[in-house]
C-alpha cells in the first residue's frame, strides 16, 4: 500500500501544528522517542524554535545569524507568523534554560513552499551569534554525494515528545538508518529528489516537536525533519527535505 496516497493515514506535520484526517493535534511537551540523552557540547548547532515563548520544533544553526527550520514551524493557519513571536535557544540541552536567546528579526520561506513540499525557512536573527564550545553553525550538504548510503547510521538530536515521559526537557539524540530509495519510494511513491527517508524501530523516532530538526552525517547537514505518518514511532520512515537540493537557495539568504 502505497502510503502518500492512502486516505487512512495521517501525515504529520511534527511541530506544533499536525494535519490529516484525525484534524489539528495538541503542542509537543517532551522530547525524540527511544533516544538517548546528549552532552552539553555534543550538538552545538542545534537550536530550539520558540513560538510565543514555548518549543515548537527543532532548528540548525547555519550562520552567525541563521538559523534552518521546517517552513511549517514558522506557519499558522497559512499565514507566516511574525518575527517578533519567534525566539531561539542556543547553547543549552535545556529548552527552558541556560545558553542564550537570540530574537527573530526575519522569516525567510523557500518560494516554492507548498504543504509538505519545499519546506524550508531560514530564521534570520537580530544579532549575530558568538561562537563558543556550545554554540556553532554546521556546513550544510550541497550535492547529492554528500549524502548516506542505504543502511548508513545519521544522527538526529531534538527535543520532541518522547514515549517514556510528557515531561522531559533535556536535548536527545537519535541515530536513525538511511532507508533506500526503494523503502523510501514503497511507502511514499509521491516523493522525488527533493526529500529522503530515515528508518526507525516501531515506537521509536520522530514526534511532535521535532519537525526542523537537524539530520547530520559526516559533520554535514543533510536534511530538514519534514513529516512522519501515522502515530508517533508508526511502522513508516521519518521523512527529511534533502538540504543538498536547496543548497543555493539556502546560501542565498544565510546571514
Amino acid at each position: 500500500m502505497k502510503a502518500m496516497a492512502s486516505a487512512r493515514l495521517t501525515i504529520v506535520l511534527i511541530g506544533l501544528w499536525a494535519f490529516g484526517s484525525a484534524g489539528v493535534l495538541g503542542q509537543p511537551t517532551s522530547r525524540i522517542w527511544g533516544g538517548e540523552e546528549s552532552g552539553k557540547s555534543d550538538y552545538p548547532y542545534v537550536a530550539s524554535v520558540r513560538l510565543d515563548g514555548g518549543h515548537i520544533c527543532g532548528g540548525t544553526i547555519i550562520g552567525p545569524k541563521s538559523i534552518l527550520t521546517a517552513a511549517h514551524c514558522a506557519e499558522e493557519k497559512g499565514k507566516i507568523v511574525s518575527p517578533d513571536r519567534l525566539v531561539v535557544r542556543v547553547g543549552s540541552t535545556n529548552q527552558f534554560s541556560g545558553g542564550k536567546l537570540a530574537y527573530v528579526s526575519a522569516v525567510t520561506v523557500n518560494p516554492d513552499y507548498s504543504g509538505v513540499k519545499n519546506n524550508l525557512a531560514v530564521l534570520t536573527l537580530v544579532d549575530a551569534l558568538e561562537w563558543t564550545e556550545r554554540i556553532r553553525s554546521i556546513a550544510l550538504a550541497t550535492s547529492n554525494e554528500d549524502l548516506p548510503a542505504a543502511g548508513a547510521s545519521v544522527v538526529v538530536a531534538g527535543w520532541g515528545k518522547q514515549l517514556e515521559s510528557d515531561s522531559a526537557f533535556k536535548l536527545n539524540s537519535y541515530k536513525f538508518s538511511m532507508a533506500s530509495e526503494e523503502v523510501c519510494k514503497n511507502a511514499y511513491s509521491a516523493l522525488d529528489g527533493s526529500e529522503f527517508c530515515l528508518d526507525h524501530p516501531l515506537k521509536e523516532g520522530s514526534c511532535y516537536g521535532d519537525a526542523g530538526n537537524g539530520a547530520v552525517y559526516n559533520n554535514k547537514l543533510v536534511g530538514v525533519s519534514n513529516f512522519v505518518v501515522g502515530a508517533c514511532g508508526s511502522r513508516y520512515p521519518d521523512v527529511f527535505t534533502n538540504v543538498a537540493q536547496y543548497a543555493t537557495w539556502i546560501q542565498s539568504v544565510v546571514v
